[in-house]
């Protein structure tokens, strides 16, 4: 069984988000000033509500503390945003990520209790440029200090098993999945998995660990 999230603000990045965690089962309300948006996302998701979420009675009508996140994504309304805020926390909203265009939108969100912030545009042309920039480095996650990536093995790591590289102890990088070269599927992992050219592998640790290791040869 999914998780419930009402998503406030029905712009590309909220009908997108919407329609995904829909996809994937979850329970979605969407809220949006602008009739035409909900009418369009009615057969999508579990429900759809024409209000102003910067008006206190809306937020309250919403119920938002059953929702286990409230997603706001009225970043090109910014005082409403900023006002939708602070009536979710004030009404015992669970968890609130808001959508921001900027750092200084996205400090101010923090400041007035968002648990969490996203720069969308941003996030996406950091992650490419990096992707462009080592391209053996397919993407690459922060979580809680450390780093997951997928990473392809280069020709230094190619015909050597795990227990010989020992990246945990050597270079503080755990191997965590691996995909054999032209597969889709993952095999099962352990010291004696020797690695080839090409294999791609996802892996957590240091990130300028990762970033020294699988850039290109």
């Amino acid at each position: 069984m999914g998780n419930s999230y009402a998503i406030l603000g029905l712009g590309t990045f909220g009908t997108k988000l919407a329609d995904s965690l829909s996809d994937l089962g979850n329970t979605v309300l969407v809220c949006d000033i602008d009739p035409g948006r909900i009418d369009d996302m009615r057969d999508k998701v579990a429900e759809a509500v024409i209000a102003d979420v910067s008006n206190p009675e809306a937020i309250k009508e919403l119920g938002v503390g059953k929702f286990d996140v409230i997603i706001l994504g009225m970043s090109s309304h910014f005082e409403d945003q900023i006002l939708a805020l602070t009536h979710l926390r004030q009404e015992g909203a669970k968890k609130i990520i808001a959508k921001a265009t900027s750092d200084v939108q996205e400090k101010i969100l923090y400041r007035l209790g968002a648990d969490e912030v996203i720069q969308p545009e941003q996030d996406v042309a950091e992650r490419l440029s990096r992707r462009l920039t080592w391209s053996n480095i397919h993407d690459i996650l922060e979580f809680k200090g450390s780093t997951i990536a997928e990473v392809v093995v280069t020709s230094k790591f190619s015909g050597k098993t795990l227990l010989e590289l020992d990246l945990r102890k050597r270079y503080n990088v755990n191997a965590l999945l691996l995909r054999k070269n032209g597969s889709s599927q993952y095999v099962p992992i352990g010291p004696a998995t020797r690695l080839e050219k090409g294999d791609q592998m996802t892996v957590f640790g240091s990130r300028e660990s990762i970033i020294e290791l699988f850039k290109e040869d």
